[in-house]
């Protein structure tokens, strides 16, 4: 009987700590790497004074949980996206979808004519790299 206690406080134990440790873990492998490339279509746009690039990555839900701002891309861009770049890092989650968005208004949310935007269709691991994402998309006229 005091071994099956044991043993039922130990392994509760250890889900907990596992548990709780989960989020850390995941904050710490947080190491996204690829390349941002831009339709031919689009390269002048991108060639503009002042653009930016900004890459983000949405957990499961779609709720952003990193950005990287790159001032000025000249493409192809290869990009690491690390935990310094994590904007909420306890809802970040193993999987990610990574979109990136090309403007020079430097605001991120609002889609304005001259914009672009790509993005990855698939999500993609939390250590991942070798990632393409192509910006194919313009803002809406």
């Amino acid at each position: 009987m005091k071994k099956t206690l044991f043993l039922f406080f130990f392994f509760g134990f250890l889900l907990l700590a596992a548990h709780l440790i989960y989020p850390f873990a995941l904050r710490a492998v947080f190491l996204v790497k690829g390349t941002a490339k831009i339709t031919s279509d689009f390269a002048e746009r991108a060639a503009r004074p002042n653009t930016m690039l900004f890459l983000v990555a949405k957990n499961e839900d779609g709720v952003p949980v990193a950005v990287k701002k790159i001032l000025n891309p000249i493409f192809p861009v290869d990009f690491q996206m690390t935990p310094s770049d994590l904007i909420l890092p306890d809802i970040l989650t193993k999987k990610i979808y990574m979109e990136a968005f090309l403007n020079s208004h430097g605001e991120l949310g609002v889609f304005k004519n001259d914009d672009l935007k790509g993005s990855i269709k698939k999500t993609i691991f939390i250590f991942s790299k070798h990632n393409n994402i192509i910006i194919d998309t313009p803002g809406a006229k």
